[in-house]
């Protein structure tokens, strides 16, 4: 079981000074800093809760606590894009930047962008597959596919012969259009990818054959592609089958008309088609008419996935048309359906994935297993287990969010220049949802933003936390890709500095393995030929894990380079010139 949630509501503190989001009526215990320093447990943990207080102009570590222990609390449940959680957190963002006087820069005079997303199914009681006389059992003999490639979000099919045509992806020959014209084309499954994954990116426990391109039976004239597969899938992706999956209505519907229908049968439902197993088909052989009949159907979400968009006015007339953009997401991964121990997975991570999500799972050693159990017999001899599923996303990205505002309320107390836009980007997590709707639909003229800053995991850039970290370490990639002026400019900032960073460059190469430029949302201001620098200060052993708490932030950390990058933007904001726009940069990552 889970974590209870509690009950959230937002309202403006009467003390004035900032929004709060009110979680609980009732004082939380208060565990102060058990295990700091003490080289046995971790050295970054810090006080599990936080009362909110007012917040000032100044970039400070406790502004930065005040806000994102009320971002990443559990009465969010994780932000994910679509849900209750996230929905509060946005309208909390909103709050604060009209708090703080910035102009509204979304659509007809209000702060948020909104997105079409929402749920899409295949409504059991709206789909069926019949092979002659016998109606095929869903899920345990036949699930739908959604939409991928050519293969179709809705199916009609009337008493269509069946034809087994071999294995699917095996495209070293054509298949015969007088056999398969008019009929349902049968495969056995595509073999398994080189990775031992089954066929492509959708093939873990057994594949979506959706996503292995093979246009034979379409160029044949099939009228519908079942695929033997349903066997080897897992059970979680045979369980959302007929699930609500959140999409966008786009994709959702992306199918063009001439698609074909597919669907995932079992090898007993095979048999039933052509009354022996497939081993024993040769291609060509017949079966059973096919008739049935699913649709995908897509919603708009209850609570609406939306960007956050504040403008400050730029003080230069001439320049004021000029945007300088900063963003972070404000969207995380909900909540897991089974809860883990949360001291127990934090030792394992700590030994054995130091990247958290990164770095794959695998059993300790003897000696890791002692390191790890050390840790989890001092967790237990200072508290008792707690059970954890909720995904807070405080470092990914709450910290990026609170920075965001932090940035927001310094600028909101100064006269730049060119005018500075606010973008708390929605559906990072769910494919760089938001910031990919924004450059596609932009509130403003694209072409007048002059530089965009983009930051991700700004909470955990300790020396015990990331590679090459420390007090001043930032990572950032991007700044040279379309304006090398740009990252002049960052160097230029750096060098006269009081409090000056730690540039860590490494990762800004084409072939990173981590493919970590193509990850965040710097990606889509990037191809359409914005200047862009993505700041993070790296992945940690709590990336995309329910440990991703505030407690473990580095808020001195945060602040130091929420400072960093509000002078960057100043700087931009006020020289004379935008920065310049490279020659086209071979190095340009291609980002599917």
């Amino acid at each position: 079981m889970r974590r209870k949630a509690l009950p959230l509501v937002l309202f403006v503190a009467a003390c004035g000074g900032t929004t709060a989001i009110a979680t609980s009526s009732a004082p939380s215990p208060t565990l102060a800093s058990s295990g700091r320093g003490n080289g046995v447990v971790w050295p970054d943990e810090g006080a599990l809760t936080w009362a909110p207080r007012p917040t000032e102009p100044a970039i400070t570590a406790n502004d930065l606590r005040t806000r994102l222990y009320q971002i990443a609390d559990d009465s969010m449940e994780g932000r994910r894009i679509g849900e209750p959680g996230n929905y509060k957190t946005t309208a909390y963002i909103a709050k604060e930047f009209e708090r703080m006087g910035l102009k509204p820069g979304g659509p007809n005079g209000s702060y948020f962008q909104e997105l079409p997303y929402g749920p899409a199914l295949f409504a059991l009681d709206k789909s069926q597959l019949v092979a002659g006389s016998s109606t095929l059992n869903p899920s345990t003999e036949w699930v739908p596919t959604a939409p991928a490639g050519v293969i179709a979000a809705s199916a009609e099919i009337s008493n269509a012969p069946a034809v087994f045509a071999g294995r699917w992806g095996d495209t070293t020959s054509a298949l015969d259009r007088s056999a398969v014209s008019g009929k349902v084309a049968v495969f056995t499954a595509p073999r398994p990818a080189a990775n031992g994954r089954g066929g492509g990116r959708g093939g873990q426990g057994g594949g979506n054959f959706a996503t292995v391109r093979d246009p034979r039976a379409q160029a044949a004239g099939a009228v519908a592609v079942l695929v033997v597969t349903l066997d080897s899938m897992s059970r979680s992706t045979i369980a959302s089958a007929f699930a609500p999956r959140g999409m966008m209505q786009s994709n959702a519907t992306n199918s063009s008309p001439q698609a074909l229908p597919g669907a995932a049968i079992s090898g007993a439902a095979a048999a039933k088609i052509f009354g022996k197993p497939v081993g024993d088909l040769a291609v060509g052989t017949t079966g059973q008419p096919i008739s049935g009949h699913w649709t995908f159907e897509w919603s708009m979400s209850k609570t609406p996935a939306r960007n956050v968009i504040a403008i400050l006015p730029g003080s230069d007339p001439a320049r004021a048309t000029q945007y300088v953009l900063v963003g972070a997401h404000n969207d995380h991964v909900g909540v897991n359906s089974v809860a883990v121990d949360h001291d127990s997975l934090r030792a394992y991570n700590r030994v054995i994935r130091p990247q958290g999500a990164n770095d794959p799972a695998r059993e300790p050693t003897a000696s890791e297993q002692r390191r790890i159990d050390s840790m989890i017999a001092y967790a237990r001899s200072i508290r008792p287990p707690k059970r954890d599923s909720i995904m807070n996303g405080a470092d990914d990205d709450g910290s990026g969010t609170a920075v965001l505002l932090e940035i927001a309320e310094k600028f909101s107390t100064e006269k730049p220049a060119r005018s500075i836009i606010f973008v708390s980007h929605q559906g990072e997590e769910a494919g760089l949802l938001g910031s990919r709707w924004f450059v596609d639909h932009p509130t403003i003229p694209l072409d007048s933003i002059v530089a965009a800053h983009n930051m991700d995991m700004l909470g955990k850039g300790r020396a015990t936390d990331v590679k090459y970290g420390g007090p001043t370490s930032v990572q950032t990639l991007g700044s040279r890709r379309r304006s090398r002026q740009f990252g002049d400019i960052i160097d230029s900032v750096n060098a006269i500095s009081k409090e000056p960073m730690a540039i860590d460059k490494s990762w800004d190469v084409p072939a990173n393995p981590m493919n970590r430029f193509c990850r965040s949302d710097q990606v889509n201001y990037v191809r359409v030929g914005i200047p862009t620098t993505y700041f993070s200060l790296g992945y940690s052993i709590d990336y995309h894990q329910p440990t991703d708490e505030a407690r473990y932030v580095d808020f001195d950390h945060s602040a130091r380079l929420a400072r960093f990058i509000h002078d960057i933007m100043t700087a931009v904001a006020n020289r004379k010139d935008r920065p310049a726009l490279a020659d086209p940069d071979t190095t340009l990552p291609s980002c599917r």
